[in-house]
């Protein structure tokens, strides 16, 4: 049996896979994306969200802090995390669900009985089940015990990867995972580390030496104006997924839905401005593609 944290199970997906599915995010990932949309998958742990909305300052919170790491200002809860030691006594008193967990520790027998709960809309759509994250192989042991469960009850099962991982663990999963998302963020490996924390060679490798191990992959690029929309990354992006034999890919508009997350996380969300990616910009996009006989699918769906 295996262990790993979770910090949300989304049921009737289309987005992530074919047919409909349930989505399991995994907590934990090495990059650190300044557009990530679920920055509560980040930490390998969980940790402590903070809902300004919901708090009604009645201080209930702040009592039953033994180290003093919460208070009450301008009648809402602040969180000081340096202090908190995640011990709970918080959420268990707060009546309005202003404090609340992201992460849970569970089994990978645990999670095969949830995602079971859905196997008839599986079978009726040629759904199943997605693992994603923050990046699932963070958690490897944990994942591929998960998906070895699933393949064995004829569960067709997707891997949501940002390709960062060693290739070992790639190989492992080969067997097992009907198909892999795989997020390509930028080619140009010096902007990667700016963007993203992190170098993309390791990334780029993984996904030509899938290529070769005949594996179904549908390679899937947010797009990011004023990070990874000029014209020389829309041909470099073209070009490498040309060279490896892919006919489409998946364009996925940048959006700022998760902007609210990162006041409850206590983190930094870096894109201060409001971005849009233009009509002009996605009828180029798909030209450059178009060049290159590629063809672009507008939105994560997967046929």
């Amino acid at each position: 049996m295996a262990e790993g944290y979770i910090f949300n199970i989304q049921r009737f997906s289309i987005h992530d896979g074919p047919g409909i599915r349930t989505t399991v995010f995994f907590k934990g990932c090495p990059l650190n994306c300044w557009w990530c949309h679920n920055p509560e998958g980040q930490i390998l742990d969980r940790e402590l969200l903070v809902f300004n909305n919901r708090c009604i300052g009645c201080g209930n919170c702040a009592k039953v802090c033994d180290r003093k790491a919460l208070s009450i200002k301008d009648g809402k809860a602040v969180l000081d995390r340096e202090k908190c030691d995640l011990c709970g006594k918080c959420v268990e008193n707060c009546s309005t669900k202003g404090l609340e967990f992201a992460g849970e520790l569970v089994t990978d027998e645990w999670l095969l009985k949830e995602v079971k709960k859905d196997i008839i809309f599986f079978d009726e759509s040629g759904g199943g089940v997605t693992i994603s994250g923050g990046e699932p192989l963070m958690q490897f042991e944990f994942l591929l015990s998960m998906i070895k469960f699933l393949n064995k009850e004829g569960i067709n099962v997707t891997v949501d990867t940002s390709g960062y991982g060693e290739w070992d663990k790639f190989k492992q999963l080969v067997d097992y995972v009907d198909l892999f998302l795989y997020d390509i963020k930028l080619i140009d490996n010096e902007k990667h580390k700016k963007y993203m924390g992190v170098s993309n060679e390791i990334i780029l490798k993984n996904m030509q030496k899938l290529v070769n191990e005949k594996t179904k992959i549908a390679p899937r690029i947010p797009l990011i104006p004023g990070v990874n929309d000029g014209i020389e990354d829309i041909k470099q992006f073209a070009e490498f997924l040309a060279s490896l034999g892919f006919r489409e890919v998946n364009i996925l508009p940048y959006h700022d839905f998760g902007r609210q997350k990162y006041i409850r996380t206590g983190k930094e969300y870096k894109i201060q401005e409001k971005l849009i990616l233009s009509e002009e910009k996605k009828s180029l996009v798909t030209e450059e593609f178009f060049k290159k006989g590629i063809n672009i699918i507008m939105g994560g769906g997967i046929k």
